[in-house]
């Protein structure tokens, strides 16, 4: 009688137990993180009556045995690790796994495990579980010393910094990205060309050794003292009025030589039928004029009316697309950089770039020879030393200039970069430098890099949370505060970054939820109120019957 009171003990136990863990469930019913728990029962001693028997060949068969069992335990309690809903907060520093594994924060002596993602930003710039002020962990490098990046993070400390409002440098341009189209059917520039009819000599054609006084048109013979007057305007449109000394032994050659001295930027030549040509050397818009004025008091005259410099081809600029960028200096402080590609040839650019003077002074300026392929897509620039792909200036006010390259094949970005192609132009421009600075605010990506925000528009990786995860993630110990210890069930920790090695990815602005079912817990809760009852039958019936034996002797 006495195991029978035992057994039905043993058996309210157990129910008392499972009645505490739906309890449990349904108190963290609305607990971030909370892994639903389910208990296990498992039978416990027999007591054997009679062994098992064989049985006797050709006599009878065999028994079986006769145990009679003495009750129930609480085997084990299993955690149901599967992912709960996501809710979505606004803070963006809420964060879920989506996926396997745990956050992990440090308390001083060891790390600890958390599918709860509530953290903030304490007062001294940490990183925090917002219930107990725990430091959040990380994983790697991110953050740590790096050149183009600021970096707030300790090698060796693996607590996570972010200290808003600490100043963020301004890094100097390094790159202007130039993106557009200049069209191919844009206008070629040609030279400016004033030209004369044939001079002649005895009726001949002259040439550059003919002595000017052999010329037809030389009414008066030339001598020591005389001049010739050049008049007129250069390529640019400046008044030109300079006297030439002639005397009997001046050559055509030698008034070419005067013309090109008097005009700079061009050159005389003269043709095979004696006619004179000045050519502006630089294609493009030129205000080029010229005539020939005998000196006052002269000796000798000649009548330039007979052949006198006219305009044969006038000078046109090229198709021009203008564009213009922000660049910044090496102490962070912007610039504008108005820059314009001017046609040379088919299929081939120049630039030009220019900046007000009184912020500095253009070094190099240009990049020339920008070459297209026969499909209108950038293929070289030929230019070298100040035509070359980059361009330099030096600032007002500082000790070092700046040089920068102008990248225009896309950098490497597919369907970006500078062509010539047909329609209209296009252009753009991007930079990658930015001025200083302070650190405003934080996002988390699906990998867990927490990357700063600045004052100043930029983005840079802070630090990359790290995630821990078990081979045996039920076998974790629960220490409360929704957090987890390891054990030697669950095995050591593994630690990685969100999204490689099995583990899931974050999601910012995020919370995961308990994954308990409330009706399932009901349903449970039932379950166990029946069988404490069933199991506190026994023993009142076993309380009666030694009741019925006490009688016996009365």
């Amino acid at each position: 009688m006495a195991n029978s009171m035992i057994t039905g003990v043993s058996g309210l136990q157990s129910h008392q137990k499972m009645i505490e863990i739906v309890g449990n469930n349904l108190a963290n019913l609305n607990t971030v993180g909370y892994k639903e728990r389910t208990g296990v029962f498992a039978d416990v001693l027999y007591e054997t009556l009679r062994g098992g028997s064989s049985g006797t060949a050709g006599v009878s068969g065999g028994t079986n045995p006769v145990q009679v069992g003495t009750g129930s335990r609480l085997s084990s309690i299993r955690s149901n690790m599967t992912a709960g809903g996501m809710e979505s907060t606004g803070s963006d520093l809420d964060l879920a796994l989506d996926g396997d594994g745990f956050f992990v924060v440090n308390n001083g002596t060891s790390n600890l495990y958390t599918r709860a993602g509530t953290f903030q930003i304490d007062k001294n710039g940490l990183l925090v579980d917002s219930g107990t002020g725990y430091p959040v962990q990380r994983f790697g490098i991110v953050g740590e010393s790096n050149e183009e990046f600021p970096s707030f993070q300790t090698a060796g400390d693996a607590s996570i910094n972010i200290p808003l409002g600490a100043n963020v440098p301004g890094r100097a341009t390094q790159n202007v990205n130039i993106n557009g189209n200049l069209p191919s059917a844009g206008a070629i520039p040609t030279a400016g060309v004033l030209s004369t009819s044939a001079w002649l000599s005895g009726g001949s054609a002259a040439t550059s050794s003919s002595l000017l006084n052999s010329l037809d048109f030389v009414t008066t013979p030339y001598q020591a003292g005389d001049s010739i007057t050049i008049s007129g305007t250069d390529t640019d449109g400046s008044a030109v009025s300079v006297s030439v000394p002639v005397s009997a032994t001046t050559t055509v050659g030698d008034l070419m030589a005067a013309l090109n001295s008097a005009i700079p930027g061009t050159t005389t030549t003269i043709s095979s039928t004696g006619a004179l040509s000045l050519t502006a050397n630089d294609a493009g818009k030129s205000y080029l004029s010229v005539a020939l004025l005998d000196g006052t008091g002269n000796t000798g005259g000649s009548d330039f009316t007979e052949a006198p410099f006219v305009v044969s081809q006038t000078g046109v600029d090229g198709a021009v697309v203008r564009g213009g960028v922000q660049v910044y200096d090496l102490t962070g402080g912007v610039h504008t950089i108005n820059y314009q590609f001017a046609k040379k040839a088919d299929g081939t650019w120049d630039m030009t770039a220019s900046l007000d003077p009184t912020q500095g002074t253009m070094i190099d300026s240009t990049v020339t020879g920008i070459t297209f392929g026969a499909n209108g897509a950038f293929s070289h620039s030929t230019g070298t030393g100040n035509g070359d792909a980059n361009m330099t200036i030096q600032f007002a006010g500082q000790s070092a200039p700046l040089t920068f390259n102008i990248v225009l094949d896309g950098g490497g970005t597919t369907g970006s970069g500078l062509n010539s192609f047909s329609g209209d132009a296009s252009i753009s421009s991007k930079q990658d430098g930015y001025a200083n600075g302070t650190l405003t605010s934080v996002q988390v990506d699906s990998s867990g890099i927490i990357q700063g925000v600045a004052s100043n528009g930029t983005q840079f990786p802070i630090a990359q949370l790290a995630i821990g995860n078990f081979r045996n993630p039920q076998g974790l110990e629960a220490v409360g505060n929704n957090f987890y210890n390891s054990s030697l069930s669950s095995g050591d920790v593994q630690l990685g970054s969100a999204g490689a090695s099995g583990n899931g990815v974050v999601r910012a602005g995020q919370l995961e939820q308990s994954n308990v079912d409330i009706a399932v817990e009901f349903t449970r809760l039932i379950v166990a109120q029946r069988g404490f009852s069933a199991n506190a039958r026994t023993i009142t019936v076993t309380n009666d019957v030694l009741q019925e034996l006490t009688n016996l002797i009365r």
